[in-house]
C-alpha cells in the first residue's frame, strides 16, 4: 500500500509541477479550457433546467416523465461507462509504457493494477460526469434540493455508481486477454457489446411504455394506462435505477428509503471492488503477458496480409497516394479496438433511437406539434453528429503520431494527406446523416417542407462539423498521444466540442425562425408570406456554414505546413 501511495504521490507532484511551470501559452490554453468547461456546464444546465421546469408545470404527469427520463438516461450512461472502461483499459492497463515500467519495479502486481485502475476510472468517467452533473443540478433546482443534498448525491451516490461499471469493464478486459488464445479480443468485444446492446434493446422492447396518442377520440383511460406504464417499466436491480430513485426520494423527502438505495450502491461498489482486486491478484499479470503475445501474433498476421487486395486498391479512379492514405486510415481504424468498438456502440444506440421512434405518436395533426417534434429530432441528430465528429474525426491528424514528419518530408504534399482525412470522414458522415435524416423523418411522419428542410440541413451540418473537427484537429494536434479518447478530451477537443454544439444550436435557431413564421402563415392564410424572415434565415445559415467550413480548414492547413517537425 505504501508503494501505491508513493506512485500516486508522484503523479500528483507531476501534475502540480505542470501548473507551477506554466508559461504564457499554457496559461492561455488553461484559461480557454476552463472557459469552455464553464460554458458547456452552463449551457447544459440551462437546457435541462428549461426542460425539467416545463415538465414540472404539468403536475403529476410531468414528474413521472421527468423521473423516467432520468432513469433511462442513467441506464444509457451505465452501459456506456462499462464499454468505455473496457475500451480504455486496453490502452491504460495493457498497452501503456507506464504500465510496462511499473511492472518492472519492486511494486506488486496488485499495486500496479490499483494505480492503473484509478487512471482508467478517471479517463473513462470524467467526461461523462461533466455531462451528468449539470443534469443533476438542473433536476435539483427544479425539485428544490438543498446544498447538502447535492454533496450527498455526488459523494455517496455518483462515485459508487461510476465505480461499478468501471470494475465490470476492467473485469471484461482481463478475461478478454486471458481468453485471447482461444478467441480474439476483437471477437470478444463484439460479443460483449452485442450482448449489452441486446439487453438494452430487450429492456426498451419489453418495458416500452404505452404510446400516448393525441387525437380527438382520446379519453382518460389512455392517460391512466400511460401513467401506470411509466411506473412499471424500470428494473429495480440495476445501479442506474438506484441512482434515479435517490434523486426522486430526495425530492419527496423520503429519507428512510433514500438511505436504502444509497447503501445498495455503496455496498455493491465495495463488493465489486474487492472482487476485481482479487481477480487482479490472480489474473492481471498473466493477462498482461497474454496481451503481449496476442500483439506479436497480430503483427505477424498483418505482415502475411500485405499481399491481399482490397477494394480501395481497385479504385483506380483515385490517385495512388490518395488511395494509400485512405487504405492506411481504414486499416488502422479496424485494428484499433478503442476506435471501432465505441463507433459501433454509437451506431447501435442510434439504431435503438430510430427503432424506438415507431413507439412515438406519429399521427399528430396539429401543425404546431409537428413542427416542434421535427425540430426536437433535428436538434438531437445534430448533437449526435457533433459528438461523433469530435470523438472520431478530431483525433485523425494526431493519430499519425510522431512519424508525421516523414510524410511532410516525402514527395507527397501535406495537402493530399489533409484532404484525404477530410473526404474519408465526410463520406462516412454523409452516409450516416442521410440515413438518420430520412429514417427519422419517416418514422415521425414528417412530410413537406419540414422533411426537406431537415434533410438538407443535416447534410449541410455533416460537412460543417467534419470541416470543423478536421481543421481544429490540425490546429491542436497531439502527435505524442496514441489514445484517441485522450486526444478528444484535450484542450483542442473540448474547444471543438463547444464550437460544434454552438454551431448546432445556431443552426436550429436559424432554421426554426422561418419554419415558425411559415407555420403561422399556414394556420392563418390572411397573414402575408414571411419573405423577409425566410430570406434572412437562409442568408444567416449560408454565412454560418461558409465560415465553419472555410475558416477551420484553412487555419488547420496553415498550422500543419508551418509546424516545425
Amino acid at each position: 500500500m505504501n508503494r501505491t501511495l508513493h506512485i500516486l504521490r508522484y503523479k500528483m507532484v507531476a501534475i502540480s509541477s505542470y501548473f507551477k511551470n506554466m508559461n504564457g501559452e499554457r496559461t492561455i490554453k488553461g484559461l480557454a479550457e476552463l472557459f469552455v468547461l464553464i460554458c458547456f456546464f452552463s449551457g447544459t444546465l440551462f437546457f435541462f433546467y428549461r426542460i425539467f421546469n416545463y415538465l414540472a408545470s404539468l403536475t403529476d404527469i410531468g414528474y413521472l416523465v421527468m423521473n423516467k427520463i432520468i432513469s433511462l438516461g442513467f441506464l444509457a450512461i451505465f452501459v456506456m461507462l462499462v464499454i468505455s472502461n473496457l475500451v480504455t483499459a486496453i490502452t491504460t492497463l495493457y498497452r501503456s509504457q507506464e504500465t510496462a515500467y511499473l511492472l518492472s519495479t519492486p511494486a506488486t502486481y496488485r499495486q500496479v493494477f490499483m494505480v492503473k485502475f484509478i487512471d482508467n476510472i478517471v479517463f473513462s468517467t470524467w467526461a461523462v460526469l461533466a455531462l451528468v452533473l449539470p443534469v443533476v443540478v438542473a433536476y435539483g433546482l427544479v425539485r428544490g434540493f438543498a446544498f447538502w443534498e447535492y454533496i450527498f448525491e455526488l459523494f455517496c451516490v455518483m462515485i459508487p455508481f461510476v465505480i461499478i461499471p468501471g470494475c465490470i469493464g476492467v473485469g471484461f478486459a482481463i478475461f478478454m486477454f486471458l481468453a485471447s488464445h482461444k478467441i480474439s479480443p476483437k471477437t470478444l468485444i463484439h460479443l460483449i457489446t452485442s450482448a449489452m446492446v441486446l439487453g438494452v434493446a430487450l429492456y426498451f422492447k419489453l418495458g416500452q411504455s404505452t404510446s400516448l396518442t393525441i387525437n380527438v377520440v382520446s379519453d382518460w383511460r389512455v392517460l391512466n394506462r400511460y401513467l401506470s406504464s411509466l411506473e412499471a417499466t424500470s428494473f429495480a436491480f440495476l445501479p442506474s435505477f438506484w441512482v434515479s430513485e435517490t434523486l426522486r426520494l430526495i425530492a419527496i423527502g423520503a429519507s428512510n428509503t433514500l438511505f436504502i438505495y444509497m447503501l445498495a450502491l455503496v455496498s455493491s461498489a465495495i463488493i465489486i471492488l474487492n472482487a476485481i482486486f482479487l481477480i487482479a491478484d490472480r489474473f492481471y499479470y498473466p493477462s498482461w503477458l497474454a496481451s503481449l503475445e496476442y500483439h506479436e501474433s497480430i503483427t505477424q498476421k498483418v505482415v502475411k496480409r500485405k499481399r491481399r487486395t482490397s477494394l480501395i486498391k481497385h479504385s483506380n479512379w483515385l490517385p495512388s497516394d490518395f488511395r494509400a492514405v485512405l487504405a492506411k486510415d481504414i486499416k488502422l481504424f479496424l485494428r484499433e479496438p478503442a476506435q471501432w468498438a465505441q463507433f459501433m456502440v454509437l451506431l447501435v444506440l442510434l439504431l435503438l433511437y430510430l427503432v424506438n421512434l415507431k413507439f412515438f405518436c406519429n399521427n399528430v395533426k396539429e401543425t404546431y406539434w409537428k413542427t416542434f417534434i421535427g425540430f426536437t429530432n433535428f436538434a438531437f441528430l445534430g448533437f449526435i453528429l457533433a459528438t461523433i465528429s469530435v470523438r472520431f474525426v478530431f483525433p485523425t491528424i494526431s493519430l499519425e503520431g510522431r512519424p508525421f514528419w516523414a510524410i511532410v518530408s516525402s514527395p507527397m504534399r501535406v495537402s493530399r494527406v489533409y484532404w484525404a482525412k477530410f473526404w474519408l470522414a465526410f463520406l462516412i458522415f454523409l452516409l450516416i446523416s442521410v440515413v438518420l435524416a430520412f429514417v427519422s423523418n419517416i418514422m415521425l411522419g414528417l412530410q413537406g417542407i419540414l422533411m426537406v428542410l431537415t434533410f438538407f440541413s443535416i447534410l449541410l451540418m455533416s460537412m460543417s462539423l467534419v470541416s470543423l473537427s478536421v481543421g481544429m484537429g490540425a490546429i491542436y494536434p497531439r502527435f505524442e498521444e496514441r489514445n484517441p479518447v485522450k486526444i478528444a478530451s484535450s484542450v483542442g477537443g473540448i474547444l471543438t466540442t463547444a464550437l460544434s454544439l454552438t454551431y448546432v444550436g445556431l443552426m436550429v435557431v436559424f432554421a426554426a425562425l422561418p419554419v415558425q413564421k411559415y407555420t403561422i402563415y399556414k394556420m392563418d392564410p390572411t397573414i402575408p408570406f414571411p419573405t423577409f424572415e425566410v430570406t434572412l434565415s437562409f442568408a444567416m445559415m449560408a454565412i454560418l456554414n461558409l465560415a465553419i467550413i472555410v475558416v477551420p480548414l484553412r487555419m488547420g492547413y496553415l498550422s500543419l505546413i508551418k509546424r516545425d517537425y
